[in-house]
């Protein structure tokens, strides 16, 4: 909690929605990045890992996790986790008794299913990626049938399960969930947190000093395609020295793209800003004369990019890869141009358009924030969560 990355912003967001709405929570987190984090202030947060139980079953861990151990290990760590968070639930819902439990799924974490089932409550589970998988995938999976079953458990507690995308819903209702206790909900933004006026200001800037700035919002991971997006701008301005790149955001990726730029010539050309805090962000978007989304083509494309959601928030015109839930949102010529996932050509040419036509450029990032105030905002969402949890309630 209190990151700059994608899931701890997704949390604070829903939170703040949540509390809008009228509801009473506490964040329940294994780890909190810092108590000055102004993306927190009005939030109250637990975190489990400074509890002096864990920081001796932490020393047991430590003192026992060598090579031959791992197994082991990583065990250890799993009951440390879900001690802590059991013994921080009981004490909060002996303090002010809990209605329900709202959980972000992660590995081996059970504590939250197992209090509800003590207590008798609804229990909500968010389930934003296939972890098992993408752990065996990409990184190191220990005891892959233990983590199957502790995943199916959980989703077979959950009495609804939220997912924000169609097609994670199909990975959770291939594992046996019936399809009626499945919600998807897209991930969203608060446009109240973009001062548009801000935008047009620097625009204004932007043709006076003759340059047009392309922006990508992220992580640099290998999956988010920005290799595709180094190679556009590159072809870009050649033909026009007046392009400008902007990167906000930080990753293994970084240290390629910085190379590829400076064996190019672009170094000036191009900004990293690095990691940033939370409240930087909408003056960053408000910079960006296109935003850019240029994933990789991939047959289980089960994201819901927050950055999408942001752009339309902040009035950046769109230019997107033609995949997945972004083009379940977003309308080709409507209020975004999508482009075939991994064609280099094609980005530079929607690029070039909006730099061409700037009307037109105007008009898709209108329609998109529109669409995003009728159906992508965190208050809708946090709305709906809140009917389904009524409804649980009012059948028990």
């Amino acid at each position: 909690m209190g990151g700059n990355k994608g899931a701890s912003l997704h949390v604070i967001e829903l939170s703040r929605a949540l509390q809008r709405q009228g509801t009473q929570l506490e964040i329940i987190a294994a780890r909190r990045f810092s108590k000055d984090s102004a993306a927190l202030q009005g939030l109250k947060v637990t975190d489990v890992s400074k509890s002096p139980s864990a920081q001796r079953m932490r020393e047991i861990v430590h003192s026992g996790a060598n090579r031959s151990r791992e197994e082991a290990a990583a065990e250890a760590r799993a009951m440390l986790l879900n001690y802590s968070i059991l013994h921080a639930l009981e004490r909060l819902h002996r303090r002010h008794p809990v209605s329900a439990v709202y959980e972000r799924y992660s590995l081996w974490t059970t504590a939250g299913a197992e209090f509800a089932q003590r207590h008798h409550l609804p229990y909500i589970l968010e389930v934003n990626a296939p972890l098992r998988r993408e752990q065996q995938r990409y990184r190191h999976l220990e005891n892959p049938a233990a983590a199957a079953a502790l995943e199916n458990y959980l989703f077979c507690c959950a009495d609804l399960l939220f997912l924000p995308s169609l097609q994670l819903k199909a990975y959770v209702v291939g594992c046996g969930v019936p399809h009626e206790r499945v919600c998807v909900l897209s991930n969203a933004a608060d446009p109240g947190r973009f001062d548009l006026s801000l935008r047009r200001k620097l625009r204004r800037r932007h043709r006076e000093a003759g340059i047009f700035v392309v922006g990508f919002l992220g992580s640099l991971k290998p999956w988010h395609g920005v290799e595709y997006l180094a190679k556009a701008f590159h072809r870009l301005h050649r033909k026009w020295d007046g392009y400008r790149l902007l990167i906000v955001g930080d990753g293994p990726c970084r240290a390629g793209l910085e190379s590829y730029f400076e064996k190019r010539g672009l170094g000036n050309a191009v900004t990293f800003s690095g990691a940033v805090d939370y409240d930087c962000v909408p003056s960053l978007l408000a910079s960006m004369d296109a935003g850019v989304l240029p994933y990789r083509p991939a047959r289980d494309f089960y994201f819901s990019p927050l950055k999408l959601f942001e752009y339309m928030a902040a009035g950046v015109p769109v230019v997107a890869s033609d995949i997945g839930q972004i083009s379940e949102v977003l309308s080709h010529e409507r209020n975004a141009l999508l482009t075939v996932p991994g064609r280099v050509t094609a980005l530079a040419e929607a690029l070039e358009t909006l730099r061409r036509k700037p009307r037109k450029a105007g008009t898709l990032a209108g329609n998109a924030r529109s669409l995003l105030r009728r159906r992508y905002t965190w208050d809708r969402n946090a709305q709906r969560i809140i009917a389904a949890i009524e409804r649980r309630l009012a059948r028990s």
